[in-house]
């Protein structure tokens, strides 16, 4: 289909009359009447405020195949995608650079490439974020998806926060959306059937997740002068009911990427009682800690959840940080100072052993 005729059906699908549309875009209606007859051709400057007009991509407008081409944008997405979950987030770099170079147009490939620079920048200390503000804002300038446009909100929100730029991070970080007035807490009570309940479980996840990571950020908060908000005590309770709350809601122990969670929560319990000289709950805590550790490393990104409330839920993988899994990220905090009272106790090289075996070096 030629330009001119998109512009007719597209013209009659919006209820505008050529005279309507010549008076949007300060022209005359005979050119209109000639692009529809193919004639001629729009300027190449009237095309977004056409597109705007059309509320269309230029994609349409220009009769590219664009449903072949989302097919290959998708594809992109997917390998970047599989590469995200390993935690190589520099091949993801190459793969989303190479989409957007044959997808100039692809807001989706925008902010997904912004994301992984971030994740590749934010581990290597890297302080000029100016690609991915120049990504991110052109997505919020041109694109009209609402999902894609709040992706690159959250994605410009951690980048000038790792930039140290708090006021830009701040301003940008009020757009978003407040939790209360989520699509799923719309939906919560309106779903319904087998299919819907799917829905339900992963925003049951979702708030699990949420809900005991804030209590641990809580209880890790400073005040303005970086001394810590709340007593050691009050943080020992904060922390416990962190795996409190993982161990009522998850009885049979599928914790699955949870455990995340759970492993940092016991690592502040460990720390804490050393900080005290109690080594005995030091040690049950930090073994505690293990065990949400291996589990971490260790459990099938397929596995369904077999607890009720997440039963036959399933939440696919993780990403590993850069230093390698949790077990080698325990072991390397075992290195530090504060643990060397535990040296000499029989258990500790036992509970080292048991994280080398599924330890993993970057």
């Amino acid at each position: 289909m030629s330009i001119g005729s998109t512009i007719k059906r597209l013209r009659r699908e919006k209820d505008i009359t050529q005279e309507q549309l010549a008076e949007y875009l300060g022209i005359t209606s005979r050119a209109i009447s000639q692009w529809e007859c193919d004639r001629t051709a729009p300027d190449i400057s009237q095309i977004p405020a056409l597109c705007h007009i059309c509320v269309v991509s230029s994609d349409v407008l220009l009769g590219i195949d664009v449903e072949k081409n989302e097919e290959r944008i998708k594809s992109y997405l997917e390998k970047a995608h599989k590469v995200d979950w390993e935690g190589n987030f520099e091949k993801e770099v190459e793969i989303l650079r190479e989409a957007l170079g044959k997808f100039p147009r692809s807001y989706q490939i925008m902010q997904k490439l912004a994301n992984a620079l971030v994740n590749v920048y934010s581990r290597k200390g890297v302080k000029e974020y100016e690609e991915v503000f120049s990504l991110c804002n052109r997505v919020l300038a041109e694109c009209t998806d609402s999902t894609t446009r709040y992706e690159a909100t959250q994605t410009l929100v951690y980048a000038y926060d790792y930039a140290g730029k708090k006021e830009e991070m701040l301003r940008v970080a009020e757009e978003m959306p407040k939790s209360i007035i989520s699509y799923e807490s719309c939906m919560l009570w309106i779903w319904e059937g087998d299919a819907d309940f799917a829905k339900k479980q992963e925003f049951i996840h979702y708030l699990i997740y949420q809900l005991v990571s804030a209590i641990g950020a809580a209880g890790v908060h400073r005040h303005d002068d970086d001394t810590m908000f709340f007593a050691p005590e009050d943080r020992m309770r904060l922390h416990k009911l962190q795996v409190d709350l993982l161990e009522l809601l998850f009885p049979e122990k599928d914790y699955q990427n949870a455990a995340q969670v759970g492993w940092m929560a016991c690592m502040h319990m460990g720390r804490l009682f050393l900080q005290n000289n109690d080594l005995e709950n030091a040690w049950k805590w930090l073994e505690k800690c293990a065990d949400f550790a291996i589990h971490m490393d260790t459990y099938d990104f397929d596995a369904k959840h077999t607890s009720p409330v997440l039963r036959g839920y399933s939440d696919g993988g993780f990403i590993p940080e850069a230093v390698g899994n949790t077990s080698q990220m325990t072991l390397d905090w075992l290195l530090e100072e504060e643990f060397d009272v535990l040296r000499s106790d029989a258990r500790f090289e036992m509970f080292v052993e048991c994280l080398k075996k599924v330890a993993k070096k970057p």
